[in-house]
Parts: structure tokens; sequence; C-alpha cells
């Protein structure tokens, strides 16, 4: 079924972001939470360290010679992996805060990063089309998914069975890969207009939502692989970012218009939330607070536990 997007309820600007942490030198890129420290990436090839608890700056992790585009990270490994415009992945230490490891590979850009702590691998999408795989133990590669999109890839998310992840291009198309052999399993159809941006995976709702430049999002049915909602216009500009709330009963999408929108799960909107001042680029969830990324510099702080009634 199609939608079409109702005038929305528009919050006061400041009346749900508690916070703000500014401290970056370019846009604030990517988002990763581990323990209770929150990992910014920039496009000043830097990945900043912050403290949940109180949201005070802990520190900087140098040593990418390109925007930091992607962070995945292992509480249990005490490993945060980070990937770069540079073409690398690295590995860093969450004891020391050093870098333990470069991964070589791709040949171009990483986009997106996922660690599959069930298998023990790393997954790594990039602008060369290509999937790369690596061994969590011995960080050697294991698989290389050549020519995996016609396009560069945007974004790798695992399905909630554990056995199969999703990918999304800037070809307009979603994948299905089963992680046993590594195939691919289906092409997602129809295609957006567009690129696809971002993936949320609701595992408990049995669906996941695809964001794309075309300026829709789209809800899948896990099982099936098919799309049985449509909600296109849903912000004014690309989509460019996805997030759940906790119970997955709440989305969140982020747009290059600058604006955060939030959902029910049925893509009714609930609320607009305004603030930054430049593209979104990021978004996570961390029990009732959603932590944006955007062009501006900054991460906002917000309050979201009231959209869950």
């Amino acid at each position: 079924s199609d939608l079409q997007a109702q005038p929305p309820k528009v919050s006061a600007p400041e009346e749900h972001c508690v916070h703000i942490l500014a401290g970056h030198n370019g846009f604030v890129q990517c988002l990763c939470t581990v323990g209770d420290v929150l990992f910014t990436g920039s496009q000043d090839c830097n990945i900043m360290i912050w403290d949940l608890n109180n949201l005070q700056y802990i520190g900087t992790l140098p040593g990418h010679r390109g925007f930091v585009k992607c962070m995945a990270a292992s509480l249990s490994r005490k490993m945060l992996c980070s990937g770069s415009q540079d073409k690398t992945i690295k590995i860093w230490s969450l004891e020391t805060f050093s870098s333990t490891k470069t991964l070589y590979g791709h040949t171009s850009e990483v986009n997106s990063l996922v660690l599959f702590e069930g298998s023990e691998v790393l997954v790594s999408g990039g602008e060369d089309r290509s999937v790369r795989v690596w061994d969590l133990n011995t960080l050697a590669m294991l698989a290389s998914l050549e020519q995996a999109h016609l396009s560069g890839i945007f974004r790798v998310r695992q399905l909630d069975s554990g056995d199969s992840f999703i990918t999304a291009s800037r070809d307009r198309t979603m994948k299905v890969w089963l992680s046993s052999t590594w195939q691919a399993r289906r092409t997602l159809a129809p295609p957006h207009y567009d690129g696809v941006s971002d993936v949320a995976v609701a595992g408990k709702k049995g669906c996941f939502f695809s964001a794309s430049r075309d300026r829709s999002i789209r809800r899948w049915d896990c099982k099936t692989l098919e799309s049985d909602l449509q909600l296109a216009h849903a912000q004014g500009d690309w989509l460019t970012a996805l997030a759940l709330s906790v119970s997955e009963e709440v989305l969140f999408s982020g747009g290059k218009d600058s604006i955060i929108k939030v959902w029910d799960g049925d893509l009714h909107c609930k609320d607009m939330l305004q603030g930054h001042r430049g593209p979104i680029s990021d978004l996570l969830t961390i029990d009732n607070h959603l932590f944006s990324a955007s062009h501006d510099r900054t991460v906002r702080v917000w309050k979201i536990d009231h959209f869950d009634t």
C-alpha cells in the first residue's frame, strides 16, 4: 500500500534536544557505541570518544588519512573498527585506545562496517562495489565479493536471523546475502528510484525499513523479503539515515534537509526534530536517547522516551 505523508506535528526546536556534542572540525559522518562510550567519526579524519554517563569528551583517536565513514564495535572483544575514505579499516583496542592493525583490500572508500558477533566476522562494504569479509580472530580476509552491486555500497546490515545480511547501494537496489556461503540470495524488488542510503532492521517485528535518496521510506517483510508499505516524499530531500527505538515501535529518519522525522511502525509521522544546520549523516538510539550526526559538525542528543508511548 502507498501512503501519503500527512502534515506532522513540529516540536519547538529545542524541546527535545538535551545536549550538543561539539568539537569536530568537519562533518560528523558516523556514530558508534560500546559499553558507556560513544564514538563519533568525522571528515576531519579523527574519531572522538565521549562518556555516555555525563556526555563529556574523553579523547581523540587520530590515524586515518581520509574521512572516517563508518564504525562498528564489540564489547566482548574490546575492539573498535573504523572504515575510511583512505580505503582502509583500522582496528582499535578499547583497553589502550590505540590502533592495533590496519586492514587493506578495498580499492576505494569504506562506507559501511558490521560485526557479526555470532560468526566472528567483520563485513565491510565499499565504494569499490565490493563486500569483504574479515576473520575477527586473525583479521585475515576470508572472502571478497567483487562487483556485489553495480555501484558503490552505502550500507551493510545483518538481518536478525543471523545467517543473512543485506546490502544497500547507490545502484538503487538492495541484496540479501547468505553468510554461510557468502552468496547473493535475492535482489529485492522493486528497486528504489535512487540510491538506497540506509536500512534499519526491526528483528522483533520481523521487518526492516529502507531509506533512499528518492526521498522515500519502504517497509519490508524479513521472511518474504517483499515490501508491504511505501511512503513517497517522506522528507524534502535525500533521506540519509534511519534508526529504530530500542522497542522498535518508533522509526527515526534523517535527511539532507537537516530535519529528523519521527514515525510509527506504519510510517505515520509523529514529530519533526529541528535544530541541525546541515544534512543529517547518521542516527543512533541508545536507551531513551537519539544521537544525530550532522554536517554542521555537531552531534545532537534528543530525549525520545515519550515517543514510545
